[in-house]
């Protein structure tokens, strides 16, 4: 190994395992959420009210049949009067402190606030952020019992600024957020409409994900590296936004899609797309796996068939189709797409049609490893 890596013994966790944690000990302990650049840490405020059974989803949406209030605060770019500020009354000719509606107080049920980029809030702000983390109190108004704050940043060997006194760091819980794995980023994608083509990407390159604290990046262009000068690399943040290219390359013409995906996820990963865009006639499509599953021909080259299989997960809403599916898949023989198809096929959008699937069923009690 590089004497130039940072590698970081501290033990990480997964997303899920983040919001789990500050849902069941977040009104005593407030956490500041770790990870490289671009990893999803503010999902965590979408993940609570998930669990929570809430309807919240993005910064500004409002349900009043929550039993939560979200509240998202752009620490980084918090200005002096976002959150508070002292005013006259004339009244009693004293000054008293005002608060923005963005923490309504006006609403009685327990907030869930969470203060992303927290250690680049700006110093004059600091000390009432850190009232708000440490002390459930924006000003000197209380918040309601109940509440949970946490916060979210960058690792402070990242070398984006992020920085934290040791007096403050020693009352909060620092939680290092691990990458996903390529099959959880999938999973995720499957739900919130990545396309195929960037979701069969990832599943052939596991080193998109690497990370510099669990090993050495040098010689992996891909990935953010706090020693490198590149911006764009691959995170599921810029997966994301990349895909938006993907989706509408062939309008787009393929020399303008690779300059877009260069500056979005970096020229390692928009060349490694751009060969990915030129196998469309390799595929199979679904409706032809669902007419003769037992026959269609089956993709020769790893990235046609992991291509296939996610616009044949994407194609499946009956039974008869699933067990096409399943049959299909099983038929390519290729254990790591089998495990990341049933993976797949098992999460919420599919997992009823699968669980009552009796090929799906029979192929998951035979080879049980692939769930893990």
């Amino acid at each position: 190994m590089s004497k130039s890596a940072v590698v970081n013994t501290v033990p990480s966790v997964g997303i899920e395992e983040c919001a789990r944690l500050i849902e069941m000990t977040g009104e005593s302990i407030t956490y500041v959420i770790q990870s490289s650049p671009g990893q999803g840490k503010t999902s965590v405020l979408k993940l609570l009210a998930k669990r929570n059974g809430d309807k919240w989803r993005k910064p500004g949406e409002y349900h009043d049949t929550d039993e939560y209030e979200y509240v998202y605060i752009d620490g980084g770019n918090l200005r002096e009067n976002d959150l508070s500020m002292y005013m006259p009354d004339r009244e009693t000719k004293t000054i008293g402190l005002y608060t923005s509606s963005l923490i309504n107080f006006n609403d009685p049920r327990p907030k869930i606030i969470m203060v992303d980029e927290v250690l680049k809030v700006p110093k004059l702000l600091k000390p009432l952020i850190t009232r708000l983390l440490l002390e459930r109190y924006n000003g000197d108004r209380k918040l309601p019992d109940g509440s949970m704050v946490f916060g979210t940043s960058n690792y402070t060997s990242d070398g984006v600024n992020d920085s934290i006194e040791a007096h403050v760091g020693n009352r909060i819980g620092l939680l290092n957020m691990r990458n996903p794995t390529p099959k959880e980023w999938a999973i995720w994608a499957g739900e919130n409409g990545i396309s195929a083509l960037t979701r069969a990407w990832v599943s052939l390159n596991d080193s998109a994900f690497a990370s510099y604290k669990t090993g050495d990046v040098s010689s992996n262009p891909m990935v953010f590296n706090p020693r490198s000068t590149n911006v764009s690399f691959v995170s599921p943040r810029s997966l994301e936004k990349n895909d938006a290219v993907v989706k509408v390359w062939e309008v787009l013409g393929f020399d303008v899609a690779l300059a877009a995906m260069c500056g979005i996820v970096g020229q390692a990963a928009a060349e490694s797309f751009a060969n990915f865009l030129k196998m469309n006639n390799d595929l199979v499509k679904p409706s032809d796996i669902f007419l003769n599953s037992d026959n269609v021909r089956i993709p020769e080259k790893p990235a046609a068939l992991f291509m296939t299989m996610f616009n044949l997960v994407d194609a499946i809403t009956t039974n008869d189709e699933m067990t096409s599916a399943m049959t299909f898949i099983k038929r390519a023989a290729a254990r790591e797409l089998q495990s990341v198809f049933v993976s797949m096929v098992y999460a919420p959008k599919l997992h009823k049609l699968a669980k009552n699937n009796a090929v799906v069923s029979q192929f998951v009690r035979e080879n049980p490893e692939l769930l893990v």
